[in-house]
């Protein structure tokens, strides 16, 4: 038994000796690994999807290996992690070596010798191998079976979760008794799946680190422990009697099992073949079609080498085989060859089927819908009548969820909002334009332009593939082989190349290529971020930090004393700098890039991820102790200063940026809930509009919440189902996708459910699309997997629309959802991609609600703009997850009691386990109460916004009343009898308003004289277009936001108000919120030009605000945009048309300032190209060519 210690330091589900549990399929493997008979001495490998959380579960159960000796390290590789199995065999101990599929590519050489040596008759090896059929995160097509065959490593393909877990014991004994090391194959939905399993007791190992032993050297049998020639060739014959013994243990231990079928009709003339997960595809898809039982099946646990007794047997039971299996024909070369050396001539199909019918695809990974598909027609000719139609029917099911591509935009992943990646990639986005650029580079570095050549490497940074950063990544060719990369074109180029690197590619295998670089005299740049820890894979430890992976205190390894010292005699730049220093690391990138050599350049900058989890449990402490938290810094975007240059978004392409809409048009804007405040986007000094608010509060905020009849909700409709009931989650990263699915799993397992369920969490944090299924079943019911096949998802909860409909998409590998089948759950809130985020591929929120809703059951369909109302109520939208749970539970879609719900929620959150739990109650009564939340969504009308106009300049006393009569004679009269609807009329009383401000009452009305001379040529026939885009084009240019604008607009009353109301400011009980805004001005003073950053105040705005007489005393200041502005009030004034062609190249031309957005260097492009294409359009207008000739 564990000691008390112990217990209290280990996740509970690990210490449990009976009963059943819910663990994820990497649990399963640690709970398999501790139950293994004697115990498991030595636990080792690399971290990688799909296996990554094996070490995560590792970390978060450390008590039980400090107490009973255990070891278990993280190798700086897999090769080294495959040493360690090879050098633990000279004892009995039982070890293991995790890695994923990619990893197994590394250690094969250490492997090969491993393998051939053997097991110790006592001991053991597996090597837990990750394998990622669909190649969600993996970067090379992967069928590890292939090179597990060439090690000569027998293959075990566990296929359920029990099976996962108890088979690692079986493993173990196939490995000991046949002297082999044994290749423990699982695939993505396996590891990242989960569900009920039976557990037993814990076994922990007598010999430990605890107690260790004198190994007896004289003991070695050197003949099998020291592998070269000749030795290896008669070890290698030894192979044959080894696999014999491994087929006895399989067949003792029914590893290999033909399923029960009908035996009572003739020989069938198809027999099935499958392993691993696929059989279970298979299974549900034979159960999909009515066909289960009704075909024999073999179920191959051992699918390497294939137990030939085993294949023979099963050969006689059906005509021909058929093989269903993942990615190659792995199982299909093996059977064919077996049967052939048995002298068998059996017909053997697989990625072929006869008859022309297409087979088991190739390529890629499988779904039980679509083996349904592929089955059905080669199946169903082989039974009745009766069964035939009955297969054809749930096939016509199938394609009903199937159909054309809604042509849904990409959701790529990105860098964590405040990762320090993201300040070395936009910092060298900015490197890569300038340095091309002939002006820049004579002016700057007094040479000539440099294209840089930027080689790919492997970890967090190869999301430089993305936009916008895609240009920094030109090839790839592995783990800590960008260097090597380099080196086979660098004699040939004179271009200065770049590489980035991870501290832990560093130390997996980097310093060897730097090492390389150096010998060679390659002229690179190596950028290496030192954020000590394995991001990429769940923030594993990595050499350089101060603990392993069981929290014991270790050396610390330091990469500028390794660099340095494998340069003593060639001396190479090896400098450490903060990349968050945006101008002094760009300062210094830019000199050693350029220098001739190897240059190593340390970013040292934590992970983002670590830096805003620290700080959220400070804050959840202090929000504990207080009441409310005291202070709290946010970057916020003025909308009105924001220009939509695109800017920001472009170089950053940061997730912590989004969009609003306004009444000038969309504008970005920082999401507070994603938003970390690293400042990395004001940075880049682009615009005037960013600036830091910190929120003071004097008390706790009030809530809603407290005065909601949470009590008087009345209980939800039952929820009934017959044997299963499927519910389907997904999201964007860092919705909580994750946290909702433990939630939904441990309430069902406490129901007394058997649950299964499977997470796509590969890229989840990174801003990539997360999903979940989740299986709830009752006892008795026919087995299954925990995907659905095409239409059988009983309800969806959505937190993102774009994510909602591609699962749904009838072109897309899910097709989860039915119309007579499947309720929705939706949050309409908009994410946007970062292709969106860079002004492509944009979508519209309505019509993917409308298509959900066409797909789904309309009577079962909720929305909700579940996280307005979660910022709204709970000052962050991380709580909508929870609302939507609460949502789904009182619309009866949820099979669940609120006692169930209300335990997993305090076991899954954690120390906010108390505001989930409100969250969930306000789910509840938004479900029943709607109405109350609605958004209004009409704006105000044309004389309410006349009013308003009126109201704030009344305010100011009688001056104002007096400016106040000038303003309405001036809206008045611009709209008087203007054929506009009631929208563009207030488009146009609003920017009337805004250049009144903006100057004076001559100036609003010159801007209305310029538009109503457009109005006086236009025509009704063609809906008054050009008038429409005069009012926006006018006020474009005529708004010209030079430094008293901006500081006009920054500390205007309805934005300082609209912020108060944003941020939930009650003055009365002693907030208030402090500005720190982020500003760039220029003043042109004849031949000098003064530009320089400033850390503005209000106070010194509202002075600012003050000088607009600094617009005519300083004539060249801003003069640029005022030529603009007076080159296009003269093409208002020579608007003509005579042809609806020529009306349509006029249109065009008035709607050019639309484009030209953004300050200084950034608009002026713009500026003129839009002039050039005006002049274009103008020479093939007829009227305006004799203009020009007059």
């Amino acid at each position: 038994m564990a000691t008390k210690s112990v217990i209290s330091a280990a996740d509970p589900r690990f210490l449990r000796e009976d009963g059943w549990e819910v663990f994820t399929g990497n649990e399963a493997i640690v709970k398999g690994l501790l139950e293994a008979e004697g115990g498991t001495h030595l636990w080792t490998g690399y971290p990688g999807s799909p296996v990554s959380g094996i070490f995560d579960t590792i970390e978060a159960i450390a008590g039980l290996f400090q107490a009973h000796g255990m070891r278990a390290t993280l190798a700086n590789n897999e090769a080294l992690a495959a040493a360690m199995l090879n050098g633990s065999q000279m004892l009995g101990l039982r070890a293991v070596a995790v890695m994923k599929s990619v990893g197994l590519h590394v250690a094969a050489d250490a492997l090969a010798l491993g393998n051939l040596s053997g097991a110790h008759r006592e001991g053991g090896c597996l090597v837990i191998v990750g394998d990622d059929p669909w190649n969600d995160s993996t970067q090379v097509p992967a069928d590890s079976r292939y090179l597990a065959r060439h090690l000569h490593m027998p293959v075990l393909e566990p296929e359920t979760l029990q099976e996962i877990k108890d088979w690692i014991d079986l493993g173990f004994e196939l490995s000991r008794r046949a002297n082999l090391f044994v290749t423990y194959l699982v695939t993505t939905n396996q590891a990242d799946g989960g569900g009920s399993v039976q557990v037993r007791r814990n076994h922990f190992p007598r010999v430990n680190s605890l107690s260790p032993v004198a190994l007896d050297t004289a003991a070695i049998d050197y003949e099998s422990r020291v592998l070269l020639p000749p030795r290896t060739g008669r070890r290698e014959e030894d192979l044959p009697a080894r696999y014999r013994r491994l087929w006895a243990v399989a067949q003792e231990r029914g590893i290999d099992r033909i399923l029960p079928f009908d035996r009572s009709r003739t020989r069938p003339r198809f027999g099935l073949v499958s392993s691993g997960l696929a059989a279970g595809y298979l299974e549900q898809a034979l159960q999909e079609l009515g066909l289960a039982g009704e075909f024999p099946v073999l179920k191959l646990g051992l699918t390497y080498p294939i137990d030939p007794q085993t294949l023979l047997r099963f050969a006689r039971e059906a005509e021909e085989i058929v093989v269903v299996e993942e990615r190659r024909p792995f199982l299909e070369e093996a059977i064919s060859h077996a049967l052939q050396q048995a002298g068998v001539l059996q017909k053997v199909w697989g990625k072929v089927f006869p008859g022309n019918l297409p087979g088991i695809p190739s390529h890629g990974g499988l779904h039980p819908s679509l083996l349904a598909e592929r089955l059905g027609p080669l199946l169903a000719p082989e039974s009745g009548p009766s069964r035939r139609r009955a297969v054809e029917q749930r096939l016509d099911r199938l394609r009903r969820a199937s159909g054309p591509s809604w042509q849904l935009p990409a959701r790529t992943p990105t860098f964590c909002p405040g990762c320090p990646h993201r300040d070395s990639a936009s910092v060298f986005l900015d490197i890569q334009r300038d340095f091309r650029d002939p002006e820049y580079m004579r002016r700057r570095h007094r040479r000539e332009p440099v294209d840089l050549v930027f080689h790919g490497d492997t970890g967090c940074y190869t999301m430089l593939m993305f936009e916008p950063t895609k240009s920094l990544m030109h090839n790839y060719s592995g783990m800590g082989l960008g260097g090597g990369t380099g080196l086979g074109i660098d004699p040939f180029i004179r271009n200065k190349q770049v590489v980035f690197m991870g501290d832990s590619t560093f130390f997996h295998s980097g310093q060897i290529a730097i090492s390389n670089s150096i010998k060679n005299r390659q002229d690179i740049a190596y950028i290496i971020l030192d954020n000590r820890t394995t991001a990429m894979t769940g923030h594993q430890t990595t050499p350089g930090v101060e603990k392993d992976l069981l929290g014991n205190p270790t050396f610390t390894q330091n990469i500028e004393k390794i660099v340095e010292a494998i340069t003593a005699e060639e001396k190479c730049e090896v400098i450490r700098v903060n990349p968050g220093l945006r101008d002094q690391y760009r300062a210094l990138l830019e000199e050693a890039v350029l220098r001739d050599g190897v240059k190593v350049i340390i970013a040292d900058k934590e992970c983002g991820i670590l830096t805003h989890r620290r700080e959220s449990r400070r804050e959840r402490e202090e929000i504990r102790t207080k009441g409310f938290l005291p202070q709290k810094r946010y970057i916020h975007i003025t909308p009105e200063v924001c220009e939509y240059c695109l800017a920001c978004t472009t170089s950053t392409g940061c997730p912590g940026l989004t969009f609003t809409e306004t009444d000038f048009g969309r504008k970005v804007q920082t999401d507070l809930s994603w938003c970390v405040a690293d400042g990395a986007c004001t940075k880049l000094y682009a615009c005037p509009a960013f600036e830091e608010v910190t929120v003071v509060r004097g008390s706790r905020p009030r809530s809603i919440l407290d005065s909601l009849p949470f009590d008087a909700l009345p209980p939800p409709p039952p929820r009934s189902f017959a044997h299963t009931y499927r519910l389907f989650l997904t999201g964007v990263g860092g919705m909580g996708i994750a946290s909702t699915a433990a939630v939904l799993v441990r309430a069902g397992h406490r129901e007394g459910y058997r649950v299964l369920f499977c997470d796509r969490n590969g890229l989840a944090i990174r801003n990539g699309a997360v999903y979940s299924h989740l299986v709830y079943q009752r006892q008795g019911a026919p087995p299954t997997t925990a995907i659905p096949l095409y239409g059988d998802v009983d309800v969806v909860l959505g937190l993102d629309p774009l994510e909602t409909a591609r699962a749904l998409d009838g072109s897309g590998r899910l097709r989860i959802g039915s119309p007579d089948r499947t309720g929705v759950i939706l949050n309409t809130a908009k994410t946007p991609t970062v292709l969106t985020l860079l002004g492509r591929d944009d979508f519209c929120v309505r019509e993917l609600e409308e298509k959900i809703r066409q797909a789904t059951d309309p009577h079962r369909f909720f929305r909700c703009e579940v996280s307005a109302l979660a910022e709204q109520v709970f000052g962050t939208k991380l709580y909508a997850n929870t609302i939507l749970i609460g949502i789904a539970f009182q619309r009866g879609e949820l099979p669940l009691s609120q006692e169930s719900l209300e335990w997993a929620i305090q076991q899954t959150m954690g120390s906010s386990a108390a505001t989930n739990w409100k969250a969930f109650l306000f789910g509840r009564y938004l479900a029943e109460h709607p109405e109350e939340f609605a958004q209004p969504s009409t704006p105000a009308s044309p004389q309410r916004e006349i009013e308003k106009s009126l109201e704030d300049l009344e305010e100011e006393g009688p001056s104002g009343k007096k400016r106040g009569q000038r303003l309405w004679q001036c809206i008045t009269g611009g709209i008087a009898g203007l054929p506009l609807d009631e929208s563009d009329l207030r488009d146009f009383i609003i920017r009337i308003r805004d250049l009144f401000h903006y100057e004076d009452a001559a100036y609003a009305e010159r801007y209305v004289s310029l538009v109503r001379a457009v109005a006086a040529k236009d025509s009704p026939q063609f809906g008054m277009a050009a008038t429409k885009a005069a009012i926006w084009g006018a006020h474009r240019v005529m708004a010209i936001k030079d430094e008293v604008e901006v500081a006009r607009l920054l500390t205007a009353k309805a934005k300082l108000a609209r912020d108060r109301e944003h941020f939930g400011i009650d003055p009365a009980r002693g907030d208030r919120l402090v500005y720190r805004h982020i500003t760039r001005p220029e003043f042109i003073l004849g031949p000098i030009r003064l530009r320089f950053r400033m850390e503005s105040r209000n106070w010194m705005l509202r002075l600012m605000r003050r000088a607009k007489f600094l617009r005519r005393i300083l004539v060249g200041w801003h003069q640029k945009e005022r030529s603009f502005r007076d080159w296009y009030c003269g093409l208002l004034e020579r608007f003509s048309f005579s042809s609806p062609s020529e009306y349509q190249r006029w249109l065009e031309i008035l709607r050019l300032p639309e484009s030209v957005r953004g300050y200084r260097e950034i608009r002026y492009r713009k500026m003129e190209e839009a002039r050039a294409r005006a002049e274009s359009l103008l020479a093939e207008l007829p009227a305006a060519r004799s203009s020009v000739a007059r």
